[in-house]
């Protein structure tokens, strides 16, 4: 019986350790950071001035171990477009942003703020600022 109480109170300690890991990666491994973006938005050879928003997940070292991502960026064109991008690369203070073929689409600098990125057949180009 004394043996049978020490065997639950570990599986007991080693399920309370197994859920506080899932809960720290869970709620640990990514920063997220808003910006929006003002440029030009280039389509057919006409260029638009236009407003963008992104959300950028940056992952945490130890999301190395499952994903060969260093990120996700959610775009927003709105009342237009929404784009999820599930593959970014980070290079320094360069952002590489991938599409779903992992070609190579755009890039976002957060040592200047600047976004570059093709959004289907369109291009956009323009300086970011952190937001809410």
């Amino acid at each position: 019986m004394k043996m049978l109480k020490t065997i639950l109170k570990i599986i007991g300690s080693l399920l309370v350790a197994a859920v506080g890991l899932y809960l720290f990666v869970v709620f640990f491994s990514s920063v997220e950071t808003k910006y929006e973006s003002t440029g030009t938005l280039t389509e057919f050879e006409s260029n638009t001035n236009e407003t963008i928003y992104i959300k950028l997940n940056e992952y945490r070292r130890w999301v190395g171990f499952w994903s060969d991502s260093d990120g996700s960026l959610n775009l927003e064109i709105p009342n237009k477009t929404v784009v999820y991008y599930r593959h970014l690369s980070q290079a320094g203070d360069l952002i590489q942003i991938y599409d779903w073929d992992m070609n190579l689409v755009g890039t976002f600098s957060k040592l200047s703020n600047e976004l570059q990125i093709k959004i289907g057949h369109r291009f956009f180009e323009g300086k970011c600022h952190e937001i809410e």
